[in-house]
């Protein structure tokens, strides 16, 4: 009996990512991958016209989970809204994710596409944490690119010290924090601009899920978990 149009999308980026971890991204083959989902390789390229394009949507799919997770945090107050947070945990998703470490290491240049809905978020996110006096005035573009040299040099020297992490992490948190937070930021403005801040992840996660599998019935079971409804209280459990 044949698979679900829904359930094979799912099978088959489960097994291009498996497949992808195990033997890179130039080694992996389609073949091994469609042999791995158990279709047909002329399946694959039913859904994704290229290894590439079938390489792109996964890492999507990574950043996406990336993205959400912070949503997570943030909305169970685990995490505190703060540029330094955001910095600090996008690079332990990534050294906890192998296939997002080179995707950062690059700056996203091997998929440039992948970069648009992540900076959308954080232009966002800096420019609603500016409106409510949480960060320094400075160009959200300089920000950005600040942002992401003190990242990427952060999960270099992590990816090469492994021991050294918990300070190499805490580090790159003090440093963007003191770069563009404003550290004194009462806890009322925090919370008031967290719910602002959460659209923007969203948003951004439904961009990237939508982009791995375009114009497919699938799109929604790929998401992370059901995107909670605006103004959903913090504490929530996503999908709950």
């Amino acid at each position: 009996m044949a698979r679900p149009t829904q359930d094979r999308t799912e099978v088959i980026l489960a097994a291009a990512r498996a497949q992808f971890r195990e033997a890179g991204a130039e080694r992996a083959t389609v073949d091994d991958i469609a042999a791995r989902a158990g279709v047909g390789k002329g399946t694959v390229f039913l859904y994704w016209p290229s290894k590439t394009r079938l390489h792109e949507a996964v890492l999507g799919l990574e950043v996406a989970r990336t993205l959400a997770s912070l949503a997570t945090g943030l909305r169970r107050n685990e995490l505190h809204l703060s540029l330094g947070t955001i910095a600090r945990h996008e690079i332990t998703a990534s050294l906890n994710h192998p296939l997002m470490a080179p995707l950062l290491v690059n700056q996203l240049t091997s998929a440039p596409a992948l970069a648009v809905a992540p900076r959308r978020a954080l232009r966002q996110i800096i420019e609603v944490m500016r409106s409510y006096d949480l960060v320094r005035d400075l160009d959200p573009d300089d920000v950005i690119a600040g942002m992401e040299v003190a990242m990427t040099g952060a999960l270099v020297r992590a990816l090469g010290e492994p021991p050294e992490r918990p300070t190499i992490l805490t580090a790159l948190e003090h440093l963007v924090s003191s770069a563009y937070d404003r550290l004194d930021g009462p806890v009322e403005r925090v919370a008031a601009a967290v719910p602002e801040a959460l659209e923007a992840l969203e948003d951004a996660v439904d961009a990237l899920v939508t982009a791995a599998a375009p114009d497919r019935p699938t799109t929604a079971r790929l998401r992370p978990y059901e995107r909670p409804p605006a103004g959903a209280p913090s504490g929530a459990r996503p999908g709950a």
